[in-house]
């Protein structure tokens, strides 16, 4: 994330399949297994994999960040990609305006009172500045972790 905002003048140009794009590219030059566009139960924005050892699949969805609602119909496509084996998955939004992190606690506040996707329990923080994780039940029975981040690439 720290790249793509690092060169958001240039990036917040980009489209949401050419923001995936950037994103799985960038995974790839710091040695993850990465595609945009893959089919995985419909078209999956990012696929990240493991290249050696334990097999496991990290399905991504990136939306430029246009509200709650937004945010949780990208979701419910993540869940509807996932079949209950990948334990974790992300979805992503790019800010276009300013005001990343207090837009991302506003979107967080929101999730845990509303409970959108049988989420399970509020959410959590985590380590990533402007990130949180919620917990939901997947149709296949397994609960599904989202990690929420939100990158910034505000038009110039």
């Amino acid at each position: 994330m720290k790249t793509i905002e690092n060169g958001s003048k240039e990036y917040s140009k980009l489209n949401e399949p050419g923001l995936s794009h950037l994103l799985a590219d960038l995974l790839n030059l710091f040695g993850y297994r990465s595609t945009a566009e893959t089919n995985n139960n419909g078209h999956v924005d990012v696929v990240v994999e493991c290249a050696f050892g334990r097999h496991w699949k990290y399905l991504g969805e990136c939306k430029i960040h246009d509200g709650y609602q937004h945010h949780v119909d990208g979701c419910q496509q993540l869940l509807g990609y996932c079949t209950g084996r990948e334990p974790r998955a992300f979805c992503m939004d790019f800010f276009h305006k300013v005001g990343v992190f207090q837009k991302m606690a506003k979107l967080r506040a929101d999730m845990d009172k509303k409970r959108p996707l049988k989420q399970k329990a509020s959410g959590a923080d985590h380590s990533i500045v402007g990130s949180f994780l919620t917990r939901h039940d997947h149709a296949s029975g397994a609960v599904v972790e989202i990690l929420h981040l939100g990158c910034s690439v505000p038009k110039p």
